[in-house]
């Protein structure tokens, strides 16, 4: 991912060294020390010392960032380092920029909102842009049946858990009194047609969503239930679940332990 500013581009390490080194971490051993894989950013993300030196100096070079010469303990010289004006707009500018692939998740994101806390930033206003931007290709995944297609199996299962933890991710920083990961307690139900079907076909409108599953004899069912009960179930192609019948009304639940 890049970031520009008056035609500067920016890959992952400087971005990342440049917003530290706006939060004040001055020198470049401090960065390295951060983005060690033992350090509190390297334990998301890891960059090497001599990558993290030449991160810098393409920092400077780029005059993101100024460099000062002065004198430390034993008379040794240590070199300060601080992000100028182009350099911290080049840093929010980034922090605020929702990463483009489902695969930068685990990285970039995850990256900008230790960072953000870090700066005392909101993670909302990026988590909600994030979900937004990539909701149709993690649906476009998830509401596809992979049979038995491991690979698309995988794809799949991996989309999800993107999905969960961005919403759960965005529930936390709206209510962080709050567990969204708190279990709720079993249920039993009333209706009497409770039938076992596994999910064909997942198809959302704007609001409601069509599920299709097929009964275990190949007969078919539909059911008509909004687009926020279908993510709160987290259902896709290929889930085993109960549709149960009520009068001309189709419901669908899905076990906990199918």
């Amino acid at each position: 991912m890049t970031i520009r500013d008056r035609r500067i581009s920016l890959g992952l390490p400087e971005a990342v060294c440049l917003t530290l080194i706006v939060q004040g971490v001055d020198h470049g051993w401090a960065i390295g020390g951060l983005l060690a894989p033992e350090g509190e950013i390297g334990r998301v993300w890891s960059l090497s010392r001599p990558l993290t030196y030449r991160a810098v100096d393409r920092l400077v070079e780029l005059q993101l960032v100024g460099r000062t010469a002065t004198s430390g303990a034993r008379g040794r010289e240590r070199a300060v380092l601080r992000a100028t004006a182009a350099g911290r707009r080049a840093s929010t500018a980034w922090l605020d920029l929702p990463v483009g692939h489902p695969r930068d998740l685990r990285t970039e994101l995850l990256l900008k909102l230790v960072l953000r806390q870090r700066s005392g930033l909101e993670p909302g206003p990026l988590l909600d842009a994030q979900l937004a931007l990539l909701s149709p290709t993690l649906d476009a995944l998830i509401n596809t049946n992979p049979g038995d297609d491991l690979v698309a199996l995988w794809r799949q299962e991996n989309a999800r858990a993107m999905r969960r933890f961005l919403k759960q991710a965005a529930h936390t920083a709206d209510a962080p009194g709050e567990d969204p990961a708190r279990p709720r307690a079993d249920v039993r139900l009333s209706a009497r047609n409770q039938l076992w079907a596994r999910i064909d076909t997942v198809a959302h409108g704007d609001v409601m969503s069509s599920i299709k599953a097929v009964l275990p004899d190949g007969q078919r069912l539909t059911a008509a239930i909004t687009r926020d009960a279908v993510e709160e179930l987290d259902l896709a192609a290929g889930d085993d679940v109960v549709m149960i019948v009520k009068s001309t009304e189709i419901m669908v639940a899905k076990p906990t332990n199918p």
